[in-house]
């Protein structure tokens, strides 16, 4: 089971990227040739696109702040004394888990308004709108989860004196 929470821990964004991904591509490759071909459309095709490309914008945000991708300044903070990047650090955690919890209480919010006005998927009569906006919740709580793993590994580093991870791993240092 520990095996299975890891590689979760390590693959699951990635994996559902790539779903989302794949599911927006047909959909879009779908309604070209059903249009322009045939001189037709499927109606909710279009909504659930966009409904996979903002899934795959939250989940390629949770991924980049685990990869440490996301804009930090690792150049400047690695000039800066090493309790200054710490408190660098610090607020980044700080920061990622305020605005997620915004954000979080705001989809919530547009969530259950969805749900009590039985707000339909355009072009459909059972396709739920409230469905797709859950992965916003969802995404952002992984943020908050990623932000505070990254808060754990450096606590740990300061604690050691090891340098700290500023940026996301090179390819080189990947192996």
């Amino acid at each position: 089971m520990k095996k299975i929470i890891h590689w979760l821990d390590s693959n699951i964004e990635p994996i559902l990227m790539n779903i989302a991904y794949v599911v927006m591509a047909v959909l879009v490759f779908e309604q070209v040739v059903l249009r322009f071909v045939f001189k037709t459309q499927i109606a909710w095709s279009s909504a659930v696109a966009i409904y996979m490309f903002i899934a795959v914008t939250w989940l390629g945000a949770a991924y980049n702040v685990r990869q440490r991708s996301h804009l930090n300044f690792g150049e400047v903070r690695s000039v800066l004394p090493y309790g200054v990047q710490f408190a660098c650090l610090i607020l980044d955690a700080a920061l990622w888990v305020s605005l997620a919890g915004v954000v979080i209480y705001y989809a919530v919010d547009q969530i259950e308004l969805l749900q009590m006005n039985f707000a339909f998927v355009p072009g459909t009569s059972d396709l739920m709108q409230w469905w797709f906006y859950l992965i916003m919740p969802f995404g952002w709580g992984l943020i908050v989860l990623r932000a505070l793993q990254n808060l754990w590994q450096d606590i740990g580093h300061y604690r050691r004196r090891e340098p700290f991870q500023l940026g996301a791993p090179s390819m080189v240092e990947k192996g």
